[in-house]
C-alpha cells in the first residue's frame, strides 16, 4: 500500500468518530460511492457524476423533495466536496426544483441561464422559466420577466408593459424589480430621461442601504453618465455601498478602492489592493483591470506582485471588461516582464477589447498595423484562458502539440495557475507530441508555481512530493504546510491528509519509507491524471459557454452574486475593515 493511500486509511480511522456524529452535514465525496445521473440542464439531457451524500439528495430530489433539489443546484455551484463545480447540473437541479412549485429555483435558474453562466444566454428558456416563477407569486421572477419585454428578446417588445411590471414589483418591495428596471435603463437605454429615472432609482435604493443602488450611483458619478461627473460623490456612494449596504456591495467596494488607491497613504493602498484583488475574485472585472493598473503604478504599500499585473489583465478580459483587454494586449505590443512582444496576441486582445467598447483599444487596433493581423496564433489568445486550455487539450489530441504548447506556455506567462499545473504534468510526466523528453525537475517547478497560487491539486501533489521526499528532499515541516492551504480552501481530500500527517509518527523504518516510494510517484501520477481529466472536461463546458462580447458588453450591469457569495463576500469586507474579528474558514475571500 502506498503512503498515499496509507494516509487515507488513517485519516478515516481518526476522524470516523467525528464522521458518524455529524453525518448530517456530511458533503459529498469519492469514497462514499458515486453514480452518473442525467437531467436536463434546459438544452440537452446532461450527465453528471454524483458522489456520497448527494447521492441520496438526488433520491429525495426525483421524489418531491424540493429543498434537495436546491440543495444538489447549490452543491454544483460551488462544487461542493469531491463534486466538480458545473453549472449546467446545477441549472439543472433549480429547473426540476421550478417545475415542482419552488419559486426560488425558477428565480435563480432564469439568472444563470439570462447571464449566460453554463453556456451562451438563451432568451427564450430565461423567459419561460421566469413566466414560471411569477406564476408561482416570485416578484424577482416577475421582474425577469419584465427585462424581456423591454428587450423583445424572447416575446414581443412592450417596454410599456415592462415598466408597469417594474413599477409593480417595485411599489411591492421586490428589490429585483427597482435594480432591473434601474439597470435596463441606465445600461441599456440612450436616452436621458430614462437615465435620469434610473439614477432615482439608484439613490432611493442606496439611501436605503442597499448595495446595487449604491454601486450604481457610484458607477454613474464616476463616469458621468447620467449626471455629471463628480468624483466626490462617486466616492461617497461607493464608500457607503462597500462598508455600509446589504446585498450585492461588489462593485462598490471595487469603486471605493479605485478612489482609495489614488492617494500615497501606504495603509489606505494596501486596503485598495485587498478589495480590488477580492472584487475581482468576485468576477468584477473593471477591478482587475483597476488591480492591474494598481499593480503597475506599484504605490507604496500595494503590495502587489509585478506577476499579478498580467493575471489581473487576463482576468478582467475573461470578465467582459474591454479596457483590460486593451490592457493585456498593450503588455504583448511592448512586452512586459516575461511577456515577449507578440503583435499578432495583442491585436486580438485589442479587437476584443474594441467589441466590448473600449474605444482605446479601437485606436490601438488601427494603429499596431495591418501585418499585426495575419501573426494571430492557431489558439485565439481572446477566448478566456479556460477555453483557451480546453483547446490546447483539443489540439493536443488532434496532433497538433506545438500550438497546444505554444498557448499553455503564454498563459503561463499570464500567471495561470491551471497552465501551470498542466505544463507541470507534461514535464514531468511526459506528453507524447508536447513534451516527448521527462524533465522532472522543471515539472516540479511549475507545480509549485501552481501551488503558490493556490491551486488546490498542485499544492495536494506537492505537499505529497514533501512528505515522502519523492523527487525532492523530505520536509514534513514544509508537507503540512502545502496540505493546509489545500484543506483551508475547503477539499476533504486534502483535509483528511492533512489530519493524518497530524498523527504520522516522527521517524519511519527506512526499509519501509523505501519501499514505498516508488508506488507514492506512482499513485501521485494517477492523482494527477485525473484531476487533469476532470479539468479538462471543465475546460471543454466552458469552451462552449461564453457569450458573444457585442451582448455581453451591454448585459454585464445584470450579473449578480449568488446568495451564498453575497455573505460571504460582506463577511470578508466586514473582517477587512475591522467590522469582525472573524473570516469564516469556508469563506473563500479570507484564504
Amino acid at each position: 500500500m502506498s503512503g498515499f493511500l496509507m494516509l487515507f486509511v488513517r485519516a478515516l480511522l481518526v476522524c470516523l468518530s467525528a464522521v458518524l456524529l455529524t453525518a448530517a452535514g456530511k458533503v459529498p465525496l469519492k469514497n462514499d460511492g458515486s453514480a452518473e445521473t442525467y437531467l436536463s440542464d434546459g438544452k440537452q439531457n446532461y450527465p453528471v457524476r454524483l458522489y456520497g451524500i448527494a447521492l441520496d439528495w438526488n433520491k429525495a430530489c426525483r421524489g418531491g423533495r424540493v429543498d434537495q433539489c436546491m440543495r444538489l443546484g447549490d452543491a454544483m455551484v460551488v462544487g461542493e466536496g469531491d463534486l466538480i463545480p458545473d453549472m449546467r447540473a446545477a441549472i439543472g437541479f433549480y429547473l426540476i426544483a421550478c417545475d415542482k412549485g419552488r419559486a426560488l429555483g425558477c428565480t435563480t435558474a432564469t439568472e444563470l441561464v439570462r447571464e449566460g453562466r453554463a453556456y451562451p444566454p438563451i432568451p427564450a428558456l430565461a423567459y419561460q422559466t421566469a413566466k414560471k416563477g411569477c406564476a408561482l407569486g416570485d416578484g424577482d421572477s416577475c421582474a425577469a420577466v419584465a427585462l424581456h419585454l423591454y428587450r423583445g428578446d424572447a416575446a414581443p417588445q412592450d417596454k410599456v408593459l415592462a415598466a408597469q411590471m417594474w413599477d409593480k414589483g417595485c411599489a411591492a418591495g421586490a428589490s429585483d424589480a427597482c435594480r432591473l428596471k434601474a439597470g435596463a435603463l441606465f445600461y441599456e437605454s440612450s436616452s436621458a430621461s430614462d437615465q435620469t429615472a434610473a439614477i432615482a432609482l439608484y439613490q432611493t435604493a442606496c439611501s436605503g442601504k442597499q448595495g446595487w443602488g449604491c454601486s450604481g450611483l457610484a458607477d454613474a458619478y464616476s463616469k458621468g453618465r447620467g449626471v455629471p461627473r463628480d468624483d466626490a460623490q462617486a466616492a461617497i456612494a461607493a464608500r457607503s455601498g462597500c462598508f455600509e449596504a446589504k446585498g450585492d456591495t461588489v462593485l462598490a467596494c471595487a469603486i471605493h478602492a479605485r478612489y482609495l488607491s489614488a492617494g500615497s497613504n501606504p495603509e489606505d493602498n494596501k486596503r485598495a489592493s485587498m478589495l480590488l484583488t477580492t472584487a475581482c475574485l468576485a468576477r468584477v472585472g473593471q477591478a482587475c483591470n483597476d488591480a492591474g493598473l494598481m499593480g503597475q503604478r506599484n504605490p507604496p504599500g500595494s503590495g502587489l506582485a509585478r506577476w499579478e499585473i498580467a493575471r489581473s489583465f487576463r482576468d478582467g478580459c475573461d470578465f467582459d471588461y474591454g479596457a483590460a483587454c486593451g490592457n493585456l494586449g498593450q503588455l504583448y505590443a511592448s512586452g512586459f516582464d516575461v511577456i515577449n512582444v507578440d503583435p499578432g496576441v495583442a491585436v486580438a486582445l485589442y479587437d476584443k477589447g474594441c467589441r466590448l467598447g473600449d474605444t482605446i483599444s479601437c485606436d490601438r487596433a488601427k494603429a499596431i498595423g495591418s501585418s499585426a493581423h495575419s501573426q494571430r496564433p492557431a489558439i485565439d489568445p481572446s477566448l478566456t484562458a479556460t477555453q483557451q486550455l480546453a483547446e490546447a487539450t483539443r489540439f493536443v489530441q488532434a496532433g497538433q502539440g506545438n500550438q497546444a504548447f505554444q498557448t499553455v506556455g503564454r498563459l503561463m506567462e499570464e500567471a495561470v495557475a491551471d497552465a501551470q499545473w498542466m505544463m507541470g504534468g507534461w514535464f514531468y510526466y511526459g506528453e507524447p507530441g508536447v513534451v516527448d523528453q521527462v524533465n522532472q525537475k522543471d515539472g516540479f517547478i511549475l507545480f509549485d508555481n501552481a501551488a503558490r497560487q493556490g491551486h488546490v491539486a498542485a499544492l495536494k501533489w506537492v505537499g505529497m512530493a514533501y512528505w515522502e521526499g519523492d523527487g525532492v528532499a523530505q520536509d514534513r515541516e514544509k508537507a503540512m504546510g502545502y496540505m493546509r492551504a489545500a484543506a483551508m480552501r475547503d477539499d476533504p481530500a486534502a483535509e483528511a491528509i492533512y489530519r493524518s500527517m497530524q498523527y504520522e509518527p516522527e521517524r519511519q523504518a527506512y526499509a519501509r519509507r523505501a519501499a514505498e516510494m516508488e508506488a507514492a510517484a506512482a499513485s501521485r501520477k494517477t492523482d494527477w491524471g485525473a484531476a487533469f481529466s476532470a479539468a479538462a472536461a471543465r475546460w471543454s463546458a466552458s469552451a462552449s459557454s461564453s457569450s458573444s462580447a457585442s451582448s455581453s458588453a451591454s448585459a454585464s450591469w445584470q450579473r449578480y452574486q449568488t446568495r451564498v457569495d453575497n455573505s460571504n463576500f460582506n463577511n470578508y469586507v466586514s473582517y477587512m475593515s475591522g467590522g469582525t474579528t472573524a473570516c469564516i474558514s469556508s469563506n473563500p475571500y479570507c484564504r
